[in-house]
């Protein structure tokens, strides 16, 4: 076998992707969705102790979701040190952050 024969045959095995990035990315979707499980949970109990009502805005939903991406993004970001992963985690906190102040003064006002 000659060098562009190994080349190739290399290229055909890892077209899928690099395993190491597949297995952060799996582990970054876990994480992403046990925090999104964590962050309903906390609202909910917080939420219907305090004001005595189920969550009903919109924005709980989009809390709960971006809270969720950003985690994943931030995950992947960590380990892979991507600047594009790097650019979603910080913008999926900023929505996330947006939404969680929207839900709050729903509540509030």
């Amino acid at each position: 076998m000659d060098k562009n024969e190994i080349l190739e045959k290399s290229r055909q095995e890892n077209r899928g992707g690099d395993e190491r990035e597949a297995q952060i990315t799996a582990r970054a979707w876990q994480l992403g969705a046990a925090v999104g499980i964590m962050i309903c949970g906390i609202a909910m109990a917080v939420f219907g102790l305090v004001f005595d009502q189920p969550m009903k805005y919109m924005a709980d939903n989009m809390m709960i979701y971006f809270g969720m991406i950003a985690t994943v993004y931030t995950y992947k970001a960590a380990k892979l040190k991507s600047r594009l992963d790097i650019m979603f985690a910080s913008l999926f906190w900023v929505f996330f952050g947006c939404f969680t102040a929207i839900f709050v003064v729903s509540f509030l006002g």
